[in-house]
């Protein structure tokens, strides 16, 4: 096996890892973590039908964010931790998936499926990508630090590709904050 599938396989081993570790905690939490997610879903879905939903508020929060989550690790993919930045991510994404199934399913029963799938599918094609974007420039500074250590000549030679790799990851980032924001709610109240 090459390098590269063993990178995949790792990828996939960490968020079905996660997935499996959020789902066991939000089963573990029981009939205590059921009530607090009902009066969530249910706040949630007054919220969504009444027509003053400030869906331009809604955005700049989520846009902030998302912008604090991708500059964590866009800093984070510039340091030594750069080669762990992609493992951190997909753990956690694999994490709050496994949660939200489980809990979605434990309040609505079957259709906590179609919940889950509302309330994250629309964004995390988008998501994905720029995680994924992240996570290869974190092994790629990660593995010129090491051949090079010398962050004058990393300037001179990454520079312009992180600064494309910037601005592809905030156009990757744009459209899932557009569809959080503004799919998703309309989804949910369908839903709802």
């Amino acid at each position: 096996m090459d390098r590269k599938d063993r990178l995949v396989w790792t990828a996939v081993l960490v968020f079905a890892g996660f997935l499996i570790v959020g789902t066991l905690v939000a089963n573990w939490s029981g009939k205590h973590g059921q009530d607090g997610w009902n009066l969530y879903f249910s706040q949630m879905g007054e919220a969504l039908k009444q027509e003053s939903f400030a869906r331009e508020k809604y955005f700049f929060y989520v846009l902030r964010l998302r912008l604090a989550e991708v500059s964590v690790l866009w800093l984070l993919s510039m340091t030594a931790f750069g080669a762990v930045s992609l493992w951190a991510a997909l753990g956690w994404l694999g994490f709050t998936c496994g949660v939200r199934i489980s809990l979605g399913t434990m309040v609505f029963g079957k259709t906590g499926i179609l919940y889950f799938l509302c309330s994250i599918l629309p964004q995390a094609v988008f998501y994905i990508p720029a995680i994924l974007l992240v996570g290869i420039r974190g092994f790629q500074v990660y593995v010129f630090m090491r051949k090079q250590r010398s962050l004058g000549q990393y300037r001179r030679i990454r520079m312009g590709k992180d600064l494309l790799l910037l601005i592809i990851l905030l156009l990757c980032l744009l459209p899932g904050i557009i569809c959080e924001c503004y799919i998703n709610p309309l989804l949910l109240k369908a839903y709802f």
